[in-house]
């Protein structure tokens, strides 16, 4: 199963903030009162993507809600897409500097909004879609994973919204990561770290296969950037590892490579602090009521709320 089941939430901004709490194993200077980018987080996994700030000590740190996502009250928006297409949210990163997120969701959407107003400036329908990245020139590839319309990187340029201009087969598509450095893209399916030049010039983009790495284990998900730009983290349904872009060669993380059902790990570039969301117990649960939280150790209860992804913002 690939994509997180749809959550209503019915809590509201109050109940978040209540409702949130950490215990964290390490004591430490504490986080930014103000809440700097060290301490920033978008949370998604139902209708609604949240940002918030893990404000007071590392220790005791409390949730504190800054802004929501919610695709009904988005401008730019069509009303047709907020009812479905983004009931299940599985991916937020912050792009341009930060001032805008691209989200995808399960349930068939993919949407570009500016964090400060919730303005939506790009959209699309994408069966399935479980990740996205943005690549040079103002082009968006889309992971859309399994699916009869499926399995496949699809290409959009961000100012033309629903028009895609290129797709290539992937199964089980589920996460992308562009490597400026190496002017590539790499991409993770169901057996293989996929590597892929990108051309694009003339109103035309492509992408094209030049290199597949095995899974040490089956069915790819989650792809983040590492501890530097030579690696990569790698999920798959049977544990957790790290990529070496040189070498090529995986190994097993230090501290989750035994970790089963892990859908995201997000690693803050600045503080190498570890926040990443592992699937609660349970036949058919592909989401969690919890962050936890790595270097210093962590966690963060989310009562009424599913959480499939997290990033520091």
């Amino acid at each position: 199963m690939s994509r997180p089941n749809v959550f209503r939430s019915n809590l509201t901004r109050r109940d978040i903030i209540a409702g949130l709490s950490v215990s964290a194993a390490l004591p430490s200077a504490g986080f930014a009162a103000t809440g700097t980018s060290s301490s920033r987080m978008l949370v998604c996994g139902g209708s609604v993507v949240y940002e918030g700030i893990l404000a007071g000590e590392e220790r005791t740190p409390r949730w504190e809600a800054v802004r929501e996502w919610r695709p009904g009250e988005s401008n730019g928006l069509p009303a047709s897409y907020a009812v479905k297409a983004f009931e299940t949210t599985d991916d937020c990163k912050p792009i341009d500097g930060g001032a805008n997120v691209l989200v995808t969701s399960s349930s068939g959407g993919v949407a570009i909004y500016e964090r400060s107003s919730g303005n939506t400036s790009f959209y699309a329908r994408v069966p399935n879609a479980h990740s996205a990245c943005m690549l040079p020139g103002g082009y968006i590839v889309v992971a859309s994973s399994v699916s009869p319309e499926g399995n496949a990187l699809v290409l959009f340029h961000r100012s033309e919204s629903e028009r895609n201009v290129f797709r290539t087969p992937l199964e089980s598509a589920h996460g992308v990561v562009w490597d400026e450095k190496r002017t590539t893209l790499y991409a993770v399916g169901m057996d293989h770290l996929e590597e892929y030049n990108f051309v694009h010039g003339n109103h035309a983009a492509s992408l094209k296969l030049t290199r597949q790495s095995k899974l040490p284990t089956r069915g790819g998900h989650e792809l983040s950037p590492g501890t530097s730009e030579d690696e990569l983290i790698v999920t798959t349904q049977g544990g957790v590892y790290l990529f070496d872009k040189a070498s090529r060669g995986f190994t097993v993380h230090p501290r989750l490579g035994k970790d089963l059902d892990v859908k995201c790990v997000s690693l803050h570039p600045s503080t190498g602090r570890l926040a990443y969301v592992k699937a609660d117990e349970g036949k058919g649960v592909w989401w969690s009521f919890r962050i936890r939280l790595l270097h210093p150790d962590g966690e963060i209860a989310s009562p009424g709320q599913r959480v499939y992804k997290v990033r520091w913002a």
